[in-house]
């Protein structure tokens, strides 16, 4: 899972890598997982840096919902990574803890 923050700085991403990336654009594309909308869209550079992952400098573009999305990192149509990414601050949701009282009754 990715975490950005919801601001338009530059920001770093290490992305897990699915083999050799072949020579072309990438492009960086979340699709939120509740209304299935792409609200981002990026064309993104790998400094290769490492074997493993793919270290990308993204901005998101302004007006970002906080919340879950889909990524996929491709080249062309062949993607090179997919996953969860999470923008904004990520909260534990609370838990409902509700104790249960049972009353015993006497048999006659």
């Amino acid at each position: 899972m990715l975490y950005l923050q919801n601001t338009e700085e530059a920001q770093v991403l290490f992305v897990p890598k699915n083999g050799e990336i072949p020579s072309g654009d990438l492009e960086f594309v979340a699709k939120s997982t509740v209304d299935l909308v792409t609200e981002i869209s990026l064309q993104v550079v790998d400094l290769d840096i490492s074997r493993q992952y793919m270290y990308l400098s993204v901005i998101l573009p302004n007006k970002v919902t906080n919340g879950e999305y889909e990524y996929t990192v491709k080249v062309g149509n062949e993607v090179m990574s997919t996953g969860l990414l999470v923008v904004g601050e990520y909260s534990h949701p609370d838990q409902y803890n509700h104790e249960i009282e049972y009353e015993q009754y006497e048999t006659e």
